[in-house]
């Protein structure tokens, strides 16, 4: 019974038709081609993308002609991407430079951030090869500050050694190293500061390190490569020119350290140190008119004693409470002062600081007193009074 139930219900199933699997959705590549051939710039890039999707043999024997004709945009960057990867970089490359600039730097910054396709690092060297010096001239590199590979860094650092007499070149492509590169290019601006001289390079130097931190980069800082920048330009910093501590002031402050961009002024003004610290000086010019009508002048100073982390833009600022309460311990309004409110008129304070530290204390006399004398040229007749604190202010 059971061998007869078999049979049966084998019997059955036997003449059931077979199911087909599902199958993937056919393309015409004949009829896409053809689309492509008859569409005009705008769809052409699209076109492209949609041959290249059903046939990317087809696709490359039509890059060459359709890439000369599409327009930029993203959907053109994207069909540059998938020419490259048909190896039709040299199409590319020519439709590229006859782009307006500012679509060819968009469309060179999107390859640039790309490095990590088929075939677009290969595009990269061979068009520094293919444009020789316009790849430079022109601003194709400054694309390859995302493109973090060993290809790239090795064309930045081959053209940095041949270009430093090109003071704007060098100065940019340094910039794009430093952004490439991040932590590893921070050994190599130390060591070029090691050899030299030139003020000029030491301040492109010091601006590349907030880029090898990641300063401005599409990808953003992180604290490894800012913290390796900022060991960098602390090597840097005793060994830099005058002219170059604005920059690195500059430098401290885009990475973020605030400290060392003040302590920064006892290397600036290293020269000038006494026992650690930095004479300056500080001036108050109480300018008055009395209810009277009768002029008054009177010009406050004292010796400031900073602990090497004060610049001379931040004196006043920074020594102000200090000095109101020496020079004005009564003033009600400090923008008026102390000698307008003491004869009931109206007047001005201006608060005067030295352009450097000084040397010593003569330096400093004769500061107050080419103070005295500009304020008396500026009003003939008015008499000002002198008022020389003896205790120094401290920071």
């Amino acid at each position: 019974m059971l061998v007869t139930l078999i049979a049966i219900f084998s019997a059955a199933h036997a003449g059931a038709p077979a199911v087909a699997p599902p199958t993937a959705p056919t393309c015409d590549a004949k009829a896409l081609n053809t689309a492509l051939t008859e569409a005009s710039p705008g769809p052409s890039a699209q076109a492209l993308l949609d041959l290249a999707a059903c046939d990317t043999v087809v696709a490359k024997l039509a890059a060459p002609a359709t890439v000369k004709r599409m327009l930029a945009g993203p959907t053109g960057d994207a069909a540059a991407l998938l020419a490259i990867s048909l190896d039709q970089g040299q199409a590319v490359r020519d439709w590229i430079t006859a782009l307006v600039a500012d679509e060819r730097a968009s469309t060179l910054n999107h390859l640039g951030e790309a490095c990590d396709k088929p075939g677009v690092t290969t595009f990269w060297t061979d068009s520094a090869k293919a444009l020789g010096d316009k790849f430079w001239s022109a601003g194709w590199y400054s694309a390859l500050d995302a493109c973090r590979v060993p290809a790239a860094e090795a064309l930045l650092t081959a053209r940095l050694a041949g270009v430093k007499n090109d003071r704007a070149l060098f100065s940019a492509v340094l910039g794009t190293y430093a952004t490439n590169a991040g932590i590893a290019s921070v050994p190599t601006i130390q060591a070029m500061s090691e050899k030299e001289t030139d003020p000029l390079v030491f301040i492109d130097l010091v601006r590349a390190l907030p880029a090898a931190g990641g300063i401005g980069a599409s990808s953003g800082a992180d604290q490894a490569r800012i913290s390796a920048a900022l060991a960098g330009l602390n090597a840097i910093a005793p060994k830099l020119p005058e002219r170059a501590f604005p920059e690195a002031r500059k430098a401290y402050l885009a990475l973020g350290d605030e400290v060392s961009a003040d302590t920064l002024s006892a290397i600036r003004y290293a020269s000038v140190l006494q026992d650690g610290k930095l004479m300056y000086g500080i001036i108050a010019l109480e300018n008055a008119t009395c209810k009277k009508g009768d002029p008054r002048m009177t010009l406050h100073a004292a010796m400031v004693w900073d602990t090497g982390h004060t610049w001379p833009d931040q004196l006043a600022e920074r020594v102000l409470p200090n000095a109101l309460t020496t020079f004005m311990p009564n003033v009600v309004v400090p923008a008026t002062g102390q000698l307008a409110e003491s004869c009931k008129g109206t007047g001005t304070v201006a608060w005067l600081a030295p352009e450097a530290p000084f040397a010593n204390a003569a330096a400093y006399t004769a500061w107050v007193a080419a103070q005295k004398a500009t304020a008396e040229h500026a009003h003939p007749g008015v008499v000002v009074k002198l008022d020389l604190k003896s205790t120094a202010l401290s920071d």
